[in-house]
């Protein structure tokens, strides 16, 4: 799933011109245009930094109240809001084709945000590239084999990350929006890997046979 977030992330630059995996840039670039008093602009912003609000909303709410597999169905949401993004006409204003995209990584933080007991965002580097660093120097000067296991983590989840971003760049640049097709692969094997994961889970809680 961060390679999906990395594809995401940039497929929506390449495709659409703006990130759509957080909300700093937006609001930084909503405050400019604030004060550059371009009004169609901001309010375009504004829509995006709510649906994003939503996106989390969403997740924490069926979380707490719901019984529903978050994690698969992020994987549909993912695939559904890629796929809006891209049949959207050309017509539409390009911002208003990443608003998709804002509401299914919003979604996606929510839903995936360990691994198992290390905190890791799916969808950004930066505190992903702050706790490989922290973790790799406290391994260095503690031996600490838990330091070791999120150093290597935190290490992958980054390469992960870089990896997605390029295939979505090369999506982009070989079949244009068109390339959003390029995400079912990584997401039908995260699929896979869920099923597995969940078949192993059932077995071990099936009482062993006398």
């Amino acid at each position: 799933m961060t390679f999906m977030g990395g594809f995401m992330g940039l497929y929506a630059i390449c495709a659409h011109g703006s990130y759509g995996s957080a909300q700093t840039g937006n609001l930084m670039d909503l405050l400019i245009d604030v004060s550059d008093g371009n009004g169609f602009s901001a309010a375009a912003r504004i829509g995006a930094f709510l649906i994003f609000s939503s996106g989390i909303a969403a997740a924490w709410l069926l979380h707490e109240f719901c019984t529903l597999p978050m994690r698969e169905l992020c994987i549909v949401v993912d695939a559904a809001a890629l796929m809006l993004s891209a049949r959207l006409p050309e017509e539409v204003f390009a911002f208003f084709r990443v608003y998709p995209l804002f509401f299914a990584t919003s979604f996606q933080w929510g839903s995936f945000n360990h691994v198992g007991q290390y905190p890791s965002a799916t969808l950004f580097l930066t505190e992903n590239l702050k706790n490989c660093v922290t973790r790799w120097l406290r391994y260095f000067f503690y031996r600490d084999v838990q330091d070791l296991t999120g150093a290597r983590i935190y290490t992958l989840t980054i390469a992960n990350y870089l990896l997605g971003g390029s295939l979505g760049c090369a999506a982009v640049n070989i079949h244009g929006a068109a390339g959003v097709c390029w995400a079912f692969a990584p997401l039908a094997v995260a699929a896979l890997v869920l099923w597995q994961e969940r078949c192993a889970q059932q077995e071990a809680e099936e009482p062993s046979e006398a």
